[in-house]
C-alpha cells in the first residue's frame, strides 16, 4: 500500500508539471530537425541547456513550419515557446521575450567567389542593397515569413527588384543555387549558408558582404506565449541566463556554425552581453550566480 501510494504520488506530481510545448522548424544549422547533423543546430544546442535547468516544467517539442510558428503565436494558442527569436514590436504584441541568449553575424549577401567583388553596389562597408537588387541582369533569393531589418524590407516592396522569394529549407540548398547559376545572390546568414555549403559533395567558394545599414549583430531570445504558464517559463529562464552567459559550454554551443573570422567579430558583443546579464540580474538573492558566489 505504501509503494502504491508512492507511485500515485509521482505520477500526481509529474501531471501537476506545467507543460511547455516548445516549437521546432527546419532551419538548420540553427535548428536541424534531420541529417547527419540532427539536434546539432545553435538553437537546438542552447535549448538543451535551458530545459535541463527547468526540471519543473514538462517540454515537448512540436514540429512546426516557419509560417506556422508565427501563426500559433497570432492564434493565442497556449504554453508555446521558441528558441531564438529576432525582436520585434509587432511580435512583441502577441508573445513575451526573454532576456537575450545568443548573438549571432548579421544577415549578409553571399554569392560565390568573385562574382560579384566588382559589382558596383559592393562599398568597403558593405553591399548598397538597393543597387544591387536593381540590377536586371542578377538574380537574387531571400527566405519568406522571417524578420528582416528595414533596409531589406525595404527592397523587398519594390516591384522591379531582381531580388524573389524562395523557400530554403533542408531540402532547397541555397548554396546548391548559387552552385548551378540558378541565382547570383542569396540574402541570408553566413552560417546558414555555409552550413548549405558543407552538405554539398564538393564544397563551393562563398563570399559574404555585410548589408549596408543592416550590418548589426543579430540578437536572439527566447519567446513565450502571454499566459501564466508562459510567464513563468520566462521568468525561470531570465534567472538562469546570467549564469548561463558566463560558462564556456554555453558560449561554444552559441558559436558551433561559425567561423573564426565571425567568432572574432562577434567577441566585443559576445562579452558586453555577458557584462548586461551579470549588471542587471547581480542584485537578485535567488539568482545562481550570487549563489554560487557565496
Amino acid at each position: 500500500m505504501l509503494l502504491r501510494s508512492l507511485f500515485v504520488l509521482l505520477a500526481f506530481n509529474v501531471q501537476a508539471k506545467p507543460q511547455l510545448n516548445w516549437l521546432q522548424t527546419d532551419w538548420p544549422p540553427h535548428q536541424i530537425v534531420n541529417g547527419p547533423y540532427q539536434g546539432q543546430g545553435t538553437f537546438d544546442l542552447l535549448h538543451q541547456q535551458i530545459t535541463t535547468l527547468m526540471p519543473e516544467f514538462n517540454h515537448q517539442l512540436r514540429l512546426v513550419s516557419l509560417a506556422k510558428l508565427e501563426q500559433v503565436f497570432t492564434e493565442a494558442e497556449t504554453a508555446n515557446c521558441t528558441v531564438g527569436t529576432l525582436f520585434s514590436e509587432q511580435r512583441a504584441g502577441n508573445r513575451l521575450f526573454s532576456r537575450p541568449i545568443a548573438v549571432g553575424p548579421a544577415l549578409a549577401v553571399g554569392f560565390l567567389e568573385g562574382r560579384l567583388s566588382e559589382h558596383q553596389a559592393n562599398l568597403p562597408d558593405g553591399v548598397v542593397i538597393e543597387k544591387l537588387t536593381q540590377d536586371p541582369k542578377l538574380t537574387g533569393v531571400y527566405q519568406p515569413n522571417r524578420f528582416y531589418p528595414d533596409a531589406v524590407l525595404q527592397v523587398l516592396q519594390q516591384a522591379d527588384s531582381n531580388l524573389s522569394s524562395y523557400s530554403l529549407s533542408g531540402d532547397v540548398n541555397a548554396a546548391a543555387l548559387l552552385l548551378s547559376g540558378r541565382v547570383d545572390y542569396v540574402v541570408e546568414y553566413p552560417e546558414r549558408m555555409e552550413y548549405f555549403n558543407q552538405l554539398l559533395p564538393e564544397a563551393a567558394t562563398l563570399e559574404h558582404r555585410a548589408i549596408v545599414n543592416a550590418n548589426i549583430a543579430s540578437v536572439s531570445h527566447v519567446t513565450c506565449t502571454k499566459d501564466a504558464v508562459g510567464q513563468a517559463a520566462i521568468a525561470t529562464i531570465d534567472r538562469l541566463l546570467p549564469d548561463l552567459w558566463q560558462q564556456q559550454p554555453y558560449i561554444d554551443a552559441m558559436q558551433r556554425w561559425l567561423d573564426d573570422s565571425a567568432r572574432r567579430r562577434l567577441s566585443t558583443d559576445i562579452n558586453q552581453l555577458q557584462q548586461d546579464a551579470l549588471m542587471q540580474f547581480k542584485s537578485w538573492p535567488d539568482n545562481p550566480v550570487n549563489a554560487r558566489n557565496q
